[in-house]
Order: structure tokens, then sequence, then C-alpha cells
């Protein structure tokens, strides 16, 4: 099994020398408050939509400021999409990464939330916190310039609301690991 299959994590090492792998990673970094950003609509509109700075000052305006050492987590729906890759990847060629259409985050959205709010993790219900059309991954950069962790593939979210659970991300302590498989799950008080 891959370090980064289904749902994992991305330690800044993934993709930044001298960063943290995911065994340096402290538990503190793994557990925190999870905000759920809801993009169905837009999704369901345009399926490469990317959250945008818009759709996090609607979030804060809806739900109030997002909380410091909190998960964003977008939820597009897409996790109904697995375990078939060519749904996944919304492809008919799972061959070619250039053809792979999934929703994501920008990298303006990325880069306000890192600059403006402190975050242990960015993530999404997809495979990857970027677009699949480019190669340089500038919201895995950005990410991982400031120690934080990505997210990928996370399911479930629709049982979450959109603030006020706790997540935890039990990553395997792989020694030099760039990532790792996770089962996420959350904690929320009943109302």
């Amino acid at each position: 099994m891959s370090e980064h299959t289904l749902t994992h994590v991305d330690a800044p090492a993934h993709m930044s020398m001298g960063k943290e792998h995911i065994h340096e990673i402290p538990l503190e970094k793994l557990i925190g408050p999870v905000v759920v950003l809801n993009v169905k609509r837009k999704v369901a509109m345009v399926q490469e939509y990317g959250v945008s700075i818009k759709d996090l000052f609607d979030w804060e305006r809806q739900f109030g400021r997002i909380p410091n050492g909190a998960a964003v987590i977008m939820n597009s729906g897409w996790d109904r999409r697995y375990p078939h890759p060519y749904a996944v990847f919304n492809t008919r060629n799972i061959s070619d990464i250039n053809t792979y259409r999934v929703p994501s985050w920008t990298f303006q959205a990325a880069d306000w939330l890192l600059t403006n709010r402190r975050v242990i993790a960015i993530g999404v219900d997809t495979p990857s916190v970027d677009f699949f059309t480019g190669k340089t991954l500038p919201v895995h950069r950005r990410i991982f310039r400031d120690s934080v962790i990505a997210l990928e593939g996370v399911a479930n979210l629709d049982s979450l609301p959109p603030h006020g659970a706790t997540i935890y991300i039990p990553a395997l302590k792989l020694y030099q690991g760039s990532g790792s498989p996770t089962r996420i799950f959350a904690t929320f008080p009943k109302c």
C-alpha cells in the first residue's frame, strides 16, 4: 500500500526538502477543530470547482471566524465516487493524469487561509488539494511552506456539522515517510 492512497495525509516532506516527515509531525498537529466547507452545489455546476477566498468569507460570515488550530476541509460530495477510479478522477483515461478533472482548492484561497488563519491542515474529499492540470502543484507547495499537512480523500463529510466537531488524524508513524494512510474520524456534541 502506498503512503498516498485513498484517505491519507501528506506531510510537508512530500514536496519540501528539510520539512517534517510524517513521523516528525507532533500529535497536537493531528487533532483540532474541523471546518467543513460545503461546495457541493458549486461542484454540481462546475466539476473542476476551486474553493475560493469568497467561500472562506461566506463560511466565516455564517459561522464565525475559522478557529486557530483547525483543519479546513472541502466537501464537494466527491467521496461517493469511491472506489471507482474512473469516477474518482473524472476521466475516461485513467493512465493519463492530464485528463483528471476534480474539484480542489485554488492557490489564492489556500494562501489567504494560511496567511490569515492558523490552521493545522487543509483538506479535500477528492484525490488532491491541487488540480491535476499542471505539474507545479502550487497548493501543495504553499501548504508545506508553512509546515501544514494536507488531507486527501477524506470521506463521510456529510455526517459532520460545518463547525463544532473535533478531528482526529491517526497517521501511521512511518519513519522518513512523506505521508500516511489514515482513518480520520471526528467527534461532536449531540444537539
